[in-house]
C-alpha cells in the first residue's frame, strides 16, 4: 500500500469557502448548491441528522469519519490526501456505511469526498450545521444519527468530538500533509477488518471490541476545555508489536542433543565396572548411537 501523499490544487479550501465560511456562521444551510455528485445530508434535516440505513446496509458496520487532519490536509493551501484512502474507501464501500461528519461548510466537505471516494463508499455527508456546532462544542452527538450505537464507531483527531460516546470512538494522530511517511490509514484497515470479522462471527459490539482490540490503546488526552479525557487510541506505527519468530534448532544441534541423551541413559544402566569397558570402546568407534 502506498504511504506517499497526493496533493490537489494550489488553494483547495479557499477555491470552495469563501471569507464568511471561514468564520462559522448560523446560516450555512442557506448556502446555494453546487452541481457535486452527492446531496448533503443535511439538506432536508430530520429528526435525525441523516436518513435511515438502506435495507442493503441494514447489517452493516457504520462507520462515521472526520474530514480535515483525520483524512485530510488543506489549509490554505493544496489539499493533501492521507495515504491508504483508496484501500480504505473500497472496504468501506464494500462492508460497512460509510458518514463523514466534518465542522467544514458542505460547498467544502463534497469537493473533498469527490476527490478521495471515487467508488462512492461515502452514504452521508454531516457538514457544519446549528443543530450540532454552535462555534464553541463540537461534539459529534452520534445518537443524532439514528443508528444504533452497538454498531456504530466515529473515527477522530480531535478527543472533544468523542464526548459522551469514548466506547464508540477511536482517536488517530494528527494528519498535516507534507512529505512524510503516513500509515495510520492502513493500521485502521486493519482494525476495522478485524472488527467487521469479529461482528460476522460472534456477533461482537463496537464498544466490546474496542475494549479488547490489540489495534488500540487507552490513553489520557488533553480536552480544549483544559481537563482530559480518556479515549482509546490507534497506535502508532512504532507501537505496533511485530511477532518475533523462534530460531529453530539446526539439524547438528538437535542431533548432538539426541546423541547426549541417548548416552546419558546407557551410562545409567551400566555398572561400574562395564563403564570404563563402554568408554574406551565408544572412543574407538565400536560402539554406535541414533
Amino acid at each position: 500500500m502506498s504511504s506517499v501523499q497526493r496533493k490537489r490544487g494550489i488553494s483547495f479550501r479557499v477555491h470552495y469557502c469563501n471569507s464568511s465560511d471561514l468564520s462559522y456562521t448560523l446560516n450555512d444551510t442557506e448556502e446555494s448548491l453546487v452541481s457535486f455528485r452527492r446531496t448533503p445530508s443535511l439538506s432536508n434535516v430530520g429528526q435525525f441528522l441523516i436518513p435511515p440505513k438502506l435495507s442493503t446496509d441494514a447489517k452493516k458496520l457504520t462507520v462515521v469519519l472526520d474530514l480535515d487532519e483525520t483524512l485530510v490536509y488543506a489549509r490554505m493551501g493544496p489539499l493533501y490526501v492521507r495515504p491508504g484512502m483508496e484501500q480504505l474507501m473500497a472496504f468501506l464501500a464494500e462492508h460497512c456505511e460509510a458518514v463523514v461528519w466534518t465542522s467544514s461548510v458542505h460547498l467544502y466537505a463534497d469537493a473533498v469526498i469527490d476527490q478521495i471516494d471515487p467508488c462512492d463508499a461515502i452514504r452521508h455527508t454531516v457538514y457544519r450545521h446549528s443543530r450540532w456546532f454552535n462555534g464553541q462544542s463540537a461534539t459529534k452527538e452520534l445518537q443524532l444519527l439514528g443508528r444504533d450505537l452497538e454498531s456504530t464507531i466515529i473515527i477522530e483527531n480531535t478527543p472533544d468530538c468523542l464526548l459522551g460516546y469514548e466506547q464508540n470512538g477511536i482517536i488517530v494522530e494528527d494528519y498535516e500533509g507534507g512529505e512524510l511517511e503516513d500509515t495510520t490509514l492502513t493500521r485502521l484497515l486493519g482494525f476495522l477488518q478485524d472488527l467487521v470479522a469479529r461482528r460476522a462471527a460472534d456477533g461482537i459490539t463496537v464498544p466490546e471490541f474496542i475494549q479488547s482490540s490489540h489495534h488500540l490503546r487507552l490513553g489520557e488526552l488533553p480536552s480544549n476545555k483544559g481537563s482530559s479525557l480518556k479515549c482509546f487510541c490507534l497506535k502508532s506505527a512504532d507501537e505496533v508489536s511485530v511477532p518475533v519468530r523462534r530460531k529453530r534448532k539446526s539439524f547438528d544441534s538437535l542431533a548432538h542433543s539426541v546423541l547426549s541423551l541417548d548416552q546419558h541413559a546407557v551410562l545409567r544402566i551400566l555398572s561400574q565396572n562395564e563403564m570404563k569397558s563402554f568408554l574406551k570402546r565408544r572412543t574407538k568407534g565400536q560402539i554406535m548411537t541414533r
